[in-house]
């Protein structure tokens, strides 16, 4: 599968690129099974054996690419409550550092600022390859070393501190989530299994237009296009940091805001 076509290309087009090809496809195997459907015997072909073939092969395409289509939604879905509880986990540190109020604890607010800042220049980027960004990782260990060094001393310092080190931990606990979720999709075998299967839908669909009438041409078509459909948003839905829907560091923007009005 090309991730760079689902980056390039609006949401739309996609859904427009793919049932469009599959109908060339559909065409050009028509024409050809036509040209020699007396050599593959194609003329004595039996309508009825084709009709179950096509019917079984649609439905099947059907329940697979439906039930993987809502196991992608899910995922995205996932992807994007982790996200918003990543940053609420990042404000309320912030509410915390600002709350204990010591000159370390102070510089630890610094740091933060800078980590939750280059999670959206520099890291979101990175995770359509499934990796994050070293200067993100450099500026997360920085700021534990400036937690670490907070010396509490006052009673609400002492309350405060280990709801620190825990929120901290929460942080780290979630950018790895992030991390290894943008490392999960669906592996390269079921695309080509899916490719192979949406062909053999095709291949049936292409003897069964041997003898075409007008209503037989419509209904392939259409079923063929509603195929393609599913499978264009499966596709694009296993790619949670590429394309229009990708999953937006706006809560990371937000809680940055926030952060920034506490000064």
């Amino acid at each position: 599968m090309n991730h760079s076509l689902i980056e390039a290309l609006p949401n739309w087009l996609v859904f427009v690129v793919f049932p469009v090809l599959s109908w060339v496809i559909l065409a050009l195997m028509t024409l050809l099974f036509r040209k020699f459907s007396r050599v593959c015997r194609l003329e004595d072909s039996d309508s009825g054996i084709i009709d179950t073939a096509t019917q079984n092969a649609m439905s099947g395409a059907y329940v697979v690419l439906g039930f993987v289509l809502v196991l992608v939604m899910a995922t995205a879905n996932e992807v994007d409550s982790n996200a918003a509880k990543e940053a609420s986990q990042i404000e309320s540190l912030d509410r915390m550092l600002m709350m204990d109020g010591s000159p370390t604890s102070l510089l630890a607010r610094q740091s933060l600022r800078a980590y939750a800042k280059s999670i959206v220049s520099d890291e979101w980027t990175n995770l359509s390859e499934g990796t994050g960004s070293e200067k993100t990782e450099k500026l997360a260990k920085e700021l534990f070393q400036n937690i670490e060094a907070i010396q509490p001393l006052t009673s609400r310092q002492l309350v405060l501190f280990p709801e620190i080190i825990k929120k901290n931990d929460e942080i780290s606990q979630s950018r790895n989530l992030r991390i290894l979720s943008s490392q999960s999709r669906l592996p390269s075998l079921f695309w080509e299994v899916s490719f192979l299967t949406l062909l053999g839908v095709i291949v049936i669909a292409a003897i069964r237009l041997v003898h075409p009438t007008t209503t037989r041409i419509i209904v392939l078509a259409v079923q063929i296009g509603m195929v393609s459909l599913l499978f264009t948003a499966v596709m694009i839905l296993d790619l949670p940091y590429l394309g229009q829907t990708k999953t937006s560091p706006d809560v990371f923007i937000k809680a940055i805001e926030m952060i920034e009005l506490r000064k």
